[in-house]
């Protein structure tokens, strides 16, 4: 609340509606929760992106040193391996989450030494070597730059990546993933929704067209993996640093674990 300084008027109005909605929400999902409550502060503090700083920032702070991971995974014993790692480090990047490290540079190094507690990254590249089409739902703004070197890495010929349809907390847009040139290396489409999680009920009946037809689904990220977990099909495979206790112990793993999983089909327990 510190970030948006508002008039005590301002900020009883919305404490006073949100812990409505969070009172009145106990049958919803996280993320049908959490999008509520940013439209509401959108509507309380009279601004539509309420994160663009934090998101430009990210993103040029990362897209500057784009050459130097491009050489990195370049020169790695397999590059493949490596791009994939670095998305998923990426993910630190999660304002809604509270994990944006102070110096974002310094902690990724860090987490370039961490293992994977779950490592479907040959399961993965198996899969995608066999698609005809693969479907990329992304996460959040900064992040996207090492989807964007994951992507190029990848070089698959028919590669469709999905943002969200308007700004929530600091999940990527058409803006955000047209300012590091996302569109230069695959399809950038809008998934139809502000959910920051991809809640296909609520998504456009292209999305929902795409999720069922793509030979292969990447999914980013926690908020994705929420929203997601419980569909059954094949070749979903989630990409992720794990932010809470739940979700870690849906995965069996511990929080801030690094994650590539294929999809249980709906077999998360809990």
């Amino acid at each position: 609340m510190g970030k948006f300084k508002p008039e005590p008027r301002q900020a009883k109005e919305f404490f006073t509606k949100a812990d409505y909605i969070i009172t009145n929400s106990k049958s919803l999902s996280a993320p049908y929760i959490s999008l509520l409550l940013h439209r509401l502060a959108k509507k309380t503090f009279a601004t539509e992106n309420l994160y663009a700083d934090e998101k430009k920032e990210a993103n040029e702070l990362l897209y500057s040193q784009y050459e130097n991971w491009q050489t990195l995974v370049n020169e790695a014993k397999n590059p493949l391996h490596l791009a994939a790692k670095l998305s998923v480090i990426g993910n630190i990047i999660d304002y809604g989450a509270h994990s944006v490290p102070d110096d974002i540079l310094a902690e990724i190094e860090t987490l370039l030494k961490k293992e994977f507690a779950i490592d479907d990254r040959c399961k993965m590249f198996d899969a995608i070597n066999k698609a005809k089409s693969v479907l990329y739902i992304g996460d959040n703004a900064g992040e996207i730059v090492f989807d964007k070197l994951f992507i190029e890495t990848l070089k698959h010929p028919n590669l469709t990546f999905v943002v969200r349809d308007e700004p929530i907390i600091n999940d990527v847009t058409l803006q955000d993933a047209n300012s590091i040139g996302l569109q230069d290396v695959c399809t950038v489409i809008s998934n139809g929704h502000d959910a920051p999680s991809t809640l296909l009920e609520n998504c456009s009946e292209n999305l929902q067209s795409l999720f069922e037809s793509a030979d292969v689904v990447i999914s980013k990220g926690q908020g994705n993996f929420e929203g997601l977990l419980n569909e059954k099909r094949v070749n979903l495979f989630f990409l992720l640093m794990t932010k809470c206790d739940l979700m870690a112990n849906k995965l069996g793993v511990k929080k801030r674990d690094l994650v590539i999983t294929e999809n249980k089909r709906g077999n998360y327990g809990l």
